[in-house]
């Protein structure tokens, strides 16, 4: 049995608690809601850090990219060399606009880092309903690990050496999928449509290499899975911002602020490094009113043309 601290108490942390608990984990869960809410069975709940820290050295942490970096801060004297952390964070923090483990690394000792992505959320989970996510780390026996305690006969867990590829990825997803979402409202056509996602996948590889990641990670679980769920699905998060934004309506998609920070810090990233990143910068238009959904399609369209790879 192995000792595990989850930090975050939300839908998405108390899951994957479970989850570690059935795969016979000793599992403690670290929160805002503390000992008096209900908790997972067999799961201890505290608001506590410090102390479940120092009890185990698998720390597995299912809070907002918002919140990540002063949750390190708070965590710092309290993570050792030999802890090792697996984030679910997706985006880059408001501020510096880091990878959530970019963020593990420049705040804390810890070293033997992981990220988990994919489309999976608590309520599938919850139903047991087949899926799958991957865990991204190039510390092999820490990526197992991770593997056989969340995967279960209904949850698939594969594991990819590239850490950075599998984080990017997992955040582009989500914002182009605001551009695919304004596509599908604006009644395009599923050519146009099918157009916008090979689009969509091209840009994708293309930013994760130039960011520091390798070629292909993007089609996987992290990238192509999450954009599919959400085309399959047609009512996800990026999809109602994208259709939002289509119709004008600015304000509404802002709402979705993690996924307007996501947009924005993401896009600010590309620019800084100088990448090509046509459907990032459309995204980030329309979120910041200076672009309709309309004129930034016309815009993509009239593009010059390129070598389809390119």
């Amino acid at each position: 049995m192995n000792a595990w601290v989850v930090v975050g108490d939300g839908q998405w942390g108390r899951a994957l608690a479970r989850r570690l608990k059935a795969t016979n984990n000793q599992v403690t869960l670290v929160g805002e809601a503390g000992s008096g809410t209900r908790k997972p069975k067999g799961v201890a709940l505290t608001r506590e850090l410090g102390p479940a820290l120092a009890a185990a050295e698998r720390v597995l942490v299912a809070v907002p990219i918002g919140a990540l970096e002063e949750l390190l801060r708070a965590a710092a004297p309290h993570l050792r060399g030999d802890h090792r952390l697996v984030t679910t964070c997706r985006g880059l923090t408001p501020d510096s606009h880091l990878r959530g483990i970019e963020a593990v690394r420049a705040l804390t000792a810890v070293r033997q880092v992981a990220v988990v992505a994919g489309a999976a959320d608590a309520d599938t989970l919850r139903k047991k309903s087949p899926v799958a996510l991957v865990v991204g780390s190039p510390f092999a026996l820490w990526a197992e690990e991770i593997r056989d305690g969340l995967r279960s006969a209904s949850l698939r867990v594969y594991t990819n050496p590239d850490l950075v590829g599998v984080e990017l990825s997992n955040i582009l997803a989500a914002v182009i999928g605001v551009a695919l979402g304004a596509a599908r409202s604006l009644s395009v056509g599923p050519a146009a449509e099918a157009m916008a996602l090979t689009r969509a996948l091209a840009e994708m590889d293309r930013v994760v290499k130039e960011l520091g990641g390798r070629a292909g990670t993007a089609y996987g679980l992290a990238g192509l899975g999450v954009l599919s769920e959400l085309l399959f699905a047609g009512n996800g998060v990026p999809l109602r911002a994208g259709a939002a934004l289509a119709k004008g309506q600015v304000a509404e998609a802002a709402e979705h602020r993690e996924l307007r920070q996501a947009a924005r810090t993401l896009s600010a990233r590309a620019a800084r490094h100088r990448l090509r990143a046509p459907l990032l910068e459309m995204v980030e238009g329309m979120f910041a009113g200076r672009v309709t959904a309309e004129a930034a399609l016309a815009e993509l369209m009239t593009r010059a043309s390129r070598p389809e790879g390119d």
